[in-house]
């Protein structure tokens, strides 16, 4: 019994030890984003569709692929997320996807292209491993920061008086073991 509980062990060591290739869907984590709203404070949101890949090596995020669908946008309020798909900001129908490739990683920090409405830019994300206690696996947290004004999202008078530039953006991926 010992033996199997010490290979067990093993296995899980090595696994998080070398190279390995997980797939990521909704199931499996979040995509995110909240944004500073001049009367309203802090607004959340989230991606309900989204998949991808992440490379983790030695405990470590080396590389991530993923896109998510502009139409699964939710902010637990309707009306407001059928304005934000709209052409007002993600302009849906044109732009249905957003997508982030990565070009490097380095210590806790991954650079790669952020492709949004139509526009990409260079964004780094920073990486978080969160270990469960009591579960097989980690949580890799990653946050990053763009400016709307940068993809031009909500680009009218209107909105930028009322809703921050600065857009925060996470990531919650659990891989599968």
């Amino acid at each position: 019994m010992k033996l199997i509980k010490a290979l067990i062990g093993i296995g899980l060591l090595a696994g998080s030890l070398f190279a390995a290739d997980y797939a990521f869907t909704p199931t499996r984590g979040k995509v995110g984003f909240s944004v500073n709203h001049r009367l309203l404070g802090v607004v959340e949101g989230r991606f309900d569709k989204f998949e991808g890949t992440i490379a983790i090596e030695a405990g470590a995020v080396k590389s991530l692929k993923g896109s998510a669908e502009v139409a699964s946008i939710s902010t637990d309020n309707v009306k407001r997320d059928e304005h934000l798909r709209n052409d007002d900001f993600f302009d849906e129908p044109k732009f249905p996807k957003i997508s982030f490739v990565s070009k490097s990683a380095s210590g806790n920090t991954i650079t790669g292209d952020l492709t949004m409405h139509g526009i990409t830019k260079s964004v780094t994300l920073t990486a978080k491993r969160d270990l469960e206690s009591g579960r097989t696996g980690d949580i890799f947290s990653l946050t990053g920061q763009v400016k709307r004004s940068d993809f031009k999202i909500g680009d009218s008078m209107t909105t930028n008086v009322q809703i921050s530039d600065d857009v925060v953006i996470t990531l919650e991926i659990r891989p599968a073991v």
